[in-house]
């Protein structure tokens, strides 16, 4: 059994990818298992060199593969793993396709209405799929298909079976995370392209109920749904990743990693007592949590190398936040912008979703003057391009749409579109003019803060020109975001070159 081979595949992601290009750490979640069974894995990362991923992934591809697993979001990673999975079986029938991921998980019907997809894991994935391996390897201690947790796969008589999710968040144990698996750790990024960033999950969960997150769906089984790993395994786990892969930065990237203060706090006094030399950032905070933050926490942060938190806004209207279940208000967020503007050694990063059911031009204006208020008080601050609403079925946000005329997706084809982070996806209770305003405001959001100044690779054509082309148009595009022109984007054209450029 040990002779089989396995390749898991993690494909192409959205433009934002160009900017932020993390370790695919699903992926090397996902082959915990295996590897510690005694599998011979290969992780493609098709983002690294993506016009010739088919010729690779034929490179992996010998008489001992019999897996081959794909890490699948909305968007165009369907378009990708569509493409490499139909190549896999016209060429090789006897491999098994597996799918797992985030849009497995929470639209399992649709994918397998591909054929050349045979099994799809929904939900954490690890155990799962050692489980399935050694099952369709035939392995002496192997389980029926029925008994594996969020297993989907089709019966002999062509029928759906689809298994319950483990009602449990799934650990693993750092020492089994097979980070010898990636060939060039160079190769992954977050903004900056001088630090060697490892992405880490400090907690498991979220104990929120956002309106358009999946999370509370997603963790409405479970009992606990914001559970904190140990302090002192976070802090034993970043010194393993700078002693032996040369990690300079650690990226949470928790649903939330300041529900308890507390556990923050101990593991930077934990980074501080080891002697560790790393820069931190967050990907889950809040603005109630930043408030809950006084002076000293905050300048603990940035002394334990703090430099950045990714911070959910979402909106500059307080009916939407509302609606949005956020429990914050327009007030509440600038009194944590200049808060944070106290401490510039961390970058507040800001996330917006514009166009949610309901809300009218005025209060995606009122977005608009939040973010040029939230960049001049705090200068430092990087505001994310927009998100559209995509409904998520299970939340409350697609009850919500489908009252405003939402048509969900109905097969992969239609979820291929499906990018938070697209523009121009027009929404059915959103007008042209709406659209067209949204539209410049995302265009526009890429040039009107230092978010593309940023990025600082040594001796990078590319990057210098992206660079001086962003510092030239910044005032055009400020001037269009503040008063609202949204005819004639040129913007477009601009976008649709970077796009092909990165």
């Amino acid at each position: 059994m040990t002779t089989s081979e396995i390749i898991l595949v993690q494909p192409i992601t959205s433009v934002t990818g160009a900017f932020i290009r993390m370790l695919p750490l699903g992926v090397l979640y996902a082959a915990s298992g295996i590897v510690r069974d005694g599998f011979t894995v290969h992780i493609l990362d098709t983002r690294i060199s993506p016009a010739s991923a088919e010729a690779d992934l034929e490179r992996l591809i010998n008489r001992h593969t019999r897996i081959i697993g794909f890490s699948v979001m909305s968007g165009v990673s369907i378009t990708e793993s569509i493409r490499l999975s139909r190549m896999v079986k016209a060429r090789h029938p006897d491999i098994a396709v597996v799918w797992g991921g985030p849009h497995p998980t929470f639209s399992p019907h649709d994918v397998l209405q591909e054929a050349s997809i045979d099994i799809i894991i929904r939900g954490y994935g690890a155990e799962p799929f050692r489980k399935l391996a050694r099952r369709l390897l035939q392995a002496p201690d192997s389980v029926a298909f029925e008994l594996i947790d969020g297993l989907s796969w089709r019966n002999e008589s062509g029928r759906t079976i689809h298994n319950e999710t483990a009602p449990s968040f799934e650990f693993i144990d750092y020492r089994e995370i097979p980070y010898h698996l990636i060939p060039d750790f160079s190769a992954y990024r977050h903004i900056d392209e001088n630090e060697t960033v490892f992405p880490m999950y400090s907690v498991m969960g979220c104990p929120y109920q956002c309106a358009f997150c999946s999370s509370p769906a997603v963790y409405a089984r479970l009992d606990r749904k914001w559970v904190p790993l140990p302090a002192s395994e976070v802090v034993a786990h970043i010194a393993m990743v700078q002693e032996r892969f040369g990690a300079t930065m650690i990226y949470f990237i928790d649903d939330d990693s300041f529900v308890d203060l507390q556990h923050v706090e101990a593991i930077i006094d934990g980074i501080k007592e080891r002697g560790i030399q790393v820069k931190l950032g967050f990907r889950g905070a809040r603005i109630n949590e930043i408030l809950a933050m006084d002076d000293g926490f905050l300048r603990k942060l940035a002394d334990a190398g703090t430099a950045s938190m990714h911070i959910g806004v979402e909106s500059g209207c307080n009916r939407l936040l509302s609606l949005m279940k956020k429990n914050i208000t327009v007030d509440q967020i600038l009194m944590a912008n200049r808060k944070l503007a106290q401490h510039p050694e961390i970058t507040a990063y800001y996330n917006f979703i514009v166009g949610f059911p309901t809300e009218t031009l005025d209060e995606t204006k009122a977005t608009r003057d939040l973010i040029l208020q939230l960049i001049d008080e705090n200068p430092r601050c990087i505001v994310i391009p927009l998100n559209k609403p995509r409904p998520l079925p299970g939340t409350e946000l697609y009850d919500l749409a489908l009252l405003h005329g939402y048509r969900p997706p109905v097969n992969l084809k239609e979820w291929e579109t499906y990018e938070l982070e697209a523009s121009d996806y027009n929404p059915a209770w959103m007008t042209p003019q709406h659209n067209q305003f949204v539209r410049m405001m995302f265009l526009s959001m890429y040039f009107i803060d230092g978010k593309i100044f940023k990025m600082t690779a040594k001796g990078s054509i590319k990057y210098s020109f992206i660079k001086l082309l962003a510092w030239l148009y910044k005032p055009l595009a400020l001037f269009r975001f503040r008063h609202g022109l949204y005819q004639l984007l040129i913007e477009d054209r601009v976008y649709g070159f970077l796009k092909r450029f990165l």
